[in-house]
Formats: C-alpha cells, sequence, structure tokens
C-alpha cells in the first residue's frame, strides 16, 4: 500500500523552483490568514512552510505536526517543538542571501544600473553620450559603512573587503570578533555617518531604532553619499530620506524595505531615477528556498509516516 504523502502549509513566498521541489514531495496548500479555516487547516498539517512560526497557542492546536522550517523562530517555539517532538528547521543561509543582494543594491546604486538600462530601452543611446550622465563611482576605494553588524553585516563586510572597499561599522556591541574576522573598523555613529561613501542599513525594527536615521543624522552625511536600506523601512525617516535625495544631498538610495509594502504607484520614490527598488525580497532566492524545502522534507521523512 502506497503511504500518504505529508500534508504541508505554506505562508511565504517560494521560488517556483523550490515549490516545484516541495510539491514533488508533498500535498503542499497555503495557509490562511485568519479565522476557522486557519485553525482547521493546521490542525490537519504534518508539515509548516513560513517566514516565521505561528504562536505556541496555535502550534499546541496542530497535533499532526511534525516539522516546521522557518526562516527565524522565537525560543518559546523551539522549546514547545523540543517537548512535542517537532523538528524546527531554521535558514542558514538567508543571511548571507540579503547580504549578497545589499551588495547588488549598493552595486546597482552606485554604477546607476537600472536607469542607465532604461535610457537604453527608451532609445536614447543613438543620440547621447549616455556615460555622462550616468557614469558612477567604483566600490573599491569607497568607504562602506554598515549600521548594524549582526548576522547580514558580518558577511557584506567581508564581501566588500574582498571589493576593496575600506569599510567601518557601527553597533550597540563591542564587536572585536567582527572587526577582526573583515578587516572593518568600529566607530561611533558620528564617525560612520561622516565618513561613509555608502551607508547600510541593517539595524532590526524596534521601538529604540525606529527614525535612527532622521532629518539631523541624514544631513551629517557625506555630500554625495548613497544610502542603502535592506533591514526595515521605518529604521529610516522616509520624508527626511525624500528631502535629502530631492536636494541632491543624497546621490542615490536602493531600497529593498519600505515604510508601507508594497508602495502605491503614485509614491514619490518612484519618481526619481536615483534610487533603486526591490519588493523586499533580499533573502528570496532558489538557494535560499530550498534549502528549507529540502529541509522540511527531510524531517518528515525521517519522522513517523503521516497519521490519518
Amino acid at each position: 500500500m502506497t503511504p500518504s504523502r505529508p500534508r504541508v502549509l505554506v505562508d511565504m513566498s517560494l521560488h517556483p523552483g523550490a515549490l516545484a521541489a516541495l510539491e514533488a514531495g508533498a500535498e503542499v496548500a497555503p495557509l490562511p490568514r485568519t479565522g476557522p479555516a486557519r485553525a482547521e487547516a493546521l490542525a490537519a498539517a504534518d508539515g509548516l512552510l513560513a517566514y516565521g512560526s505561528p504562536g505556541v497557542d496555535e502550534l499546541a492546536a496542530a497535533p499532526r505536526l511534525r516539522a516546521v522550517a522557518v526562516h527565524l523562530a522565537p525560543p518559546g517555539v523551539h522549546e514547545h517543538a523540543r517537548d512535542r517532538g517537532i523538528a524546527v528547521l531554521e535558514s542558514s543561509r538567508l543571511w548571507r542571501t540579503v547580504a549578497e543582494h545589499t551588495l547588488a543594491l549598493i552595486l546597482a546604486t552606485m554604477r546607476r544600473v537600472p536607469a542607465a538600462d532604461a535610457a537604453v530601452r527608451a532609445g536614447r543611446w543613438p543620440y547621447e553620450d549616455l556615460k555622462v550622465p550616468y557614469s558612477g563611482r567604483d566600490v573599491a576605494g569607497s568607504t562602506v559603512g554598515v549600521l548594524g553588524a549582526g548576522r547580514i553585516g558580518a558577511p557584506l563586510l567581508r564581501m566588500l573587503g574582498a571589493l576593496e572597499a575600506r569599510t567601518l561599522f557601527t553597533d550597540a556591541r563591542e564587536l572585536p570578533a567582527v572587526a577582526g574576522s573583515t578587516g572593518a573598523r568600529q566607530v561611533d555613529l558620528d564617525t560612520l555617518l561622516a565618513e561613509s561613501d555608502v551607508l547600510v542599513v541593517l539595524l532590526p525594527l524596534d521601538e529604540m531604532t525606529r527614525g535612527t536615521l532622521g532629518a539631523a543624522e541624514l544631513a551629517r552625511m557625506r555630500p554625495g553619499a548613497i544610502l542603502v536600506n535592506t533591514a526595515r523601512g521605518p529604521v529610516v525617516d522616509e520624508a527626511a530620506m525624500l528631502d535629502a535625495l530631492r536636494s541632491g544631498h543624497l546621490a542615490g538610495a536602493g531600497l529593498d524595505v519600505h515604510g508601507d509594502e508594497p508602495l502605491a504607484a503614485d509614491h514619490p520614490l518612484l519618481a526619481l531615477e536615483q534610487v533603486v527598488i526591490t519588493p523586499h525580497l533580499g533573502g528570496s532566492t532558489l538557494e535560499c528556498d530550498l534549502e528549507l524545502v529540502d529541509g522540511l522534507l527531510e524531517a518528515l521523512r525521517e519522522g513517523a509516516s503521516p497519521r490519518s
């Protein structure tokens, strides 16, 4: 008799290749957002794939659940899962994946890649020397400052060092190990603002970090500097950033996160060609998604057979 396939709920966007791999090994359905349908789906699920785990109360009402694969799970979920024999898999690749996307935004913004691409597609190249309006800056020799040197910041600093950038970082904690492993220099916020040609925001969002970069902080940045944010939108005062971009004090911005997501079609940031915008997809790659999918399917195979 052929064993039944495990039932897996999905509460995240998945690369098509990763979704195909998941569907090859499980019965897949989206996790409803709210209401009785959500509770019913969780009660019948063998596995869950999500950005973050549901709370302990919801997991306690999911008696069949045997494996959860998430970007990050809070400690309470780990304790509950351990007591119930549920495997909890967290992404180990996510932080480097986001670091790579951050580097992509740095390069795209410094070298004006999207704006130059749009100008060529608009037919301007035969009639204009596009090297003049879209010439950029080198990463090598530039000073790149990272605000928040945690799990994303440390690999990003190593990548930037390999590209021969001068690297600085600011963090609430003293991090000599990060400085030693990356070659970056830990400095205070004033120094970071004053010396960075590119400032990368990687702070988590909480009440202490909300609005960390406001009008006063942006004014202390070098004229012509670039701001890159792959953390959370509200860490930066958006209105102040817009003013700095419009005045030319900031030469550009690379943004994967925003105050309101998704951005409205008439959002003023979209009118600025010196701004490179992506739709909060810093952690979205085939490899990053496959890590979770493969880990979840393996955990379900190693556990007990799906219960009827």
